[in-house]
């Protein structure tokens, strides 16, 4: 049984990065030294994470909110001390010009830069919600993917691109709904409704919320008939640390959700929620 992490590190991003990388350091930053550096590299901090959020989710939206925090965040301390600016930019051996100071009182004022923040308000308002649901996704198919991984014995590398029949089901249509929709609202799967049958749909990468690579992405699919078939895509499966046997892999992968639908059909879906969070 595998107990340590089995997925590789990737960069991701926490509710409490802005407190220990932008307000602690702007703190002390300030107090010490008396400069504002710090804003303008957690700006671009937030810009690159936008960058590789938009690569890995392939979601533009991403990079766009990203990009706006970037914009409202270092745009606030152009507009607010021009002169300090000016100052730190001579501390790095450059001369920004006699036109600079200038320049910023008369184009980038404050009343300017609420603007921008009005601006950035409304995308994150717009935007926001759907990034937050489209990282959540992304956590809980990390997750999903530690505890099919937990029971697993053999690692020989065997990735097949066909789906991979994980046994059978004995649940009607009616209560694979049900559980489908506890499942979207606790924001683990997403899922679909192919016809004759319903898919869960997730994936490490690619977000399931971007509906032109949803097709190709890892899912476990509970048919009307009884049968439970489950594919995971290769960029899930090289997110392990080791080759793990596929079609075990792909079992455990099907037991999973097996387990989780006889937690609903027993009324204990916090168990669900429980076992999600022990990894």
């Amino acid at each position: 049984m595998t107990t340590n992490s089995t997925i590789k590190w990737r960069p991701t991003w926490k509710v409490w990065l802005p407190i220990v990388l932008f307000i602690v350091p702007l703190i002390l930053e300030k107090e010490i030294f008396g400069t504002y550096f710090s804003p303008f590299v957690y700006g671009l901090f937030v810009f690159v994470i936008g960058i590789i959020y938009y690569f890995r989710l392939k979601l533009w939206q991403s990079f766009v909110v990203m990009t706006m925090m970037t914009i409202a965040i270092c745009t606030y301390f152009l507009a607010a001390r021009p002169e300090q600016i000016e100052e730190m930019i001579l501390l790095l051996g450059l001369d920004a010009g006699p036109v600079f100071v200038p320049w910023l009182k008369t184009y980038l004022t404050m009343p300017v830069w609420f603007v921008i923040l009005i601006i950035n308000s409304i995308i994150f308002y717009s935007l926001g919600p759907f990034l937050m649901k489209a990282l959540d996704l992304e956590k809980a198919a990390i997750r999903l993917f530690k505890l099919a991984a937990r029971e697993i014995t053999d690692e020989t590398n065997g990735f097949t691109d066909r789906p991979y029949h994980a046994g059978e089901h004995s649940y009607t249509r009616d209560r694979i709904i049900g559980f489908a929709s506890f499942l979207e609202g606790k924001k683990i799967c997403r899922a679909e409704f192919p016809g004759a049958g319903i898919r869960f749909i997730f994936s490490m990468g690619i977000s399931p919320l971007n509906n032109k690579y949803k097709d190709t992405l890892s899912y476990v699919a509970f048919d009307d008939d009884g049968g439970l078939n489950v594919f995971i895509s290769e960029n899930d499966y090289k997110q392990y640390k080791k080759q793990y046997t596929f079609n075990q892999l792909c079992e455990l992968m099907g037991k999973t959700f097996l387990r989780f639908a006889e937690y609903y059909s027993s009324n204990n879906e916090n168990r669900i929620i429980t076992e999600m969070k022990s990894v």
